[in-house]
């Protein structure tokens, strides 16, 4: 018993000396707890954009798109052409259209008015959410319209008439989650290995046989890359095929536009890595560092729920993370159909985020290196 207490006690003296690793285990909770505080626990869950289009151009049509824009549920952004808001819907940029056709005003005091809706079907908690409260909305929106006309409280809601989006099918759970399941290998297989990778040779001691061997550090260096690089393909290629034999999504798996995604993504989650694990002063530190920022940016990046679930703030903080990119442009190709001119806004900012990062990360490799 006085062994074990013994080694018990060695450790936890040896964990409060590495203090990156006491500043990790502390930081962790912390965050998760900040994160789950702001995207829960606000008293109004999430904001989504939606289209309006007005045709009937009338006093009452522009109290609606008033009282839409208060309800804060949804940001309203008005459209004057049907054709163009349904473009924006179709690329996600608008998660409905709302369409007040020609003669609504009039028909309204008999009780025959109607509007269109349309909703991104894409991810099935938003589009639930939207339609919810778009029915509910116009159905206190009658109800307060017929109290004042009238004096009398009236609950026969306008009609809402759903329209098929411009995607034209609805997409399933199962569908909904693959592709961010599939970012999931980008953040957590490329930079935890990667930052493994490098820092363990420094705790080993190796790198100064190999500084003075004919491969170099900076062979060494990509080496390492390429590795981690191949570690990550298998892990997407054994999550895609399990995905596709487990739950038999209907999607579009086009190889070809995966492909370049899955690298950019990858090359981009591997140089975090390394940047990490120039920073952290031992393997134990620099893993803790490496898992807790991988779990923290997962919320930010769309891979498990929309990114609309986030506070504004926060969602500007995704704008920023080249996983968000990544994680959009796998459901756009899979669940859009999206070609190659769709994607080259991701693609240039993968590229240049990866170039960034790893500049990043050799000048700090280089600085390590010159130390040791």
């Amino acid at each position: 018993m006085n062994a074990i207490i013994g080694i018990a006690v060695k450790d936890v003296k040896t964990f409060f000396r590495e203090r990156g690793t006491v500043f990790w285990t502390i930081a962790f909770p912390v965050m998760i707890l900040l994160l789950f505080t702001a995207i829960f626990g606000r008293e109004i869950p999430f904001n989504a954009k939606i289209g309006v289009v007005d045709y009937d151009q009338y006093g009452i049509s522009t109290n609606i798109i008033s009282g839409l824009n208060s309800t804060g549920i949804f940001t309203v952004i008005n459209f004057a052409d049907k054709a163009e808001a349904m473009k924006e819907l179709n690329a996600s940029n608008v998660r409905a259209v709302v369409t007040i056709p020609e003669g609504f005003t009039q028909n309204l005091t008999s009780a025959n008015a109607q509007v269109l809706l349309a909703v991104d079907d894409t991810n099935p908690d938003i589009a639930r959410l939207v339609r919810d409260g778009v029915k509910a909305f116009f159905s206190e929106f009658y109800k307060s319209f017929y109290n004042q006309t009238h004096g009398t409280n009236y609950t026969e809601p306008v009609t809402v008439s759903e329209e098929a989006s411009v995607l034209g099918q609805k997409i399933g759970y199962k569908e909904s989650i693959v592709p961010g399941m599939l970012t999931y290998p980008l953040l957590f297989s490329s930079m935890v290995v990667s930052t493994g990778a490098i820092v363990y040779e420094r705790e080993k001691g190796t790198l100064k046989k190999i500084r003075a061997s004919p491969a170099g550090p900076m062979k060494v260096l990509f080496g390492k890359a390429l590795a981690a690089l191949f570690q990550t393909a298998i892990s997407i290629i054994i999550m895609s095929a399990l995905a596709v034999v487990l739950l038999g999504p209907k999607l579009n798996w086009n190889v070809s536009l995966l492909i370049p995604i899955f690298f950019l993504g990858s090359m981009n989650g591997i140089a975090l890595g390394l940047i990490i694990s120039c920073i952290g002063r031992a393997p134990q530190e620099a893993s803790n560092a490496a898992t807790t920022i991988a779990i923290v940016l997962q919320f930010f990046t769309g891979m498990y729920f929309p990114i609309e679930y986030l506070p504004d703030y926060l969602q500007q903080i995704g704008k920023f993370i080249p996983m968000t990119y990544a994680a959009q442009a796998l459901r756009d190709i899979m669940i859009r159909n999206a070609t190659l001119s769709d994607l080259l806004l991701p693609i240039g900012t993968l590229t240049t985020t990866a170039l960034i990062l790893y500049a990043v990360g050799i000048l700090l490799y280089k600085r390590w290196v010159e130390k040791e």
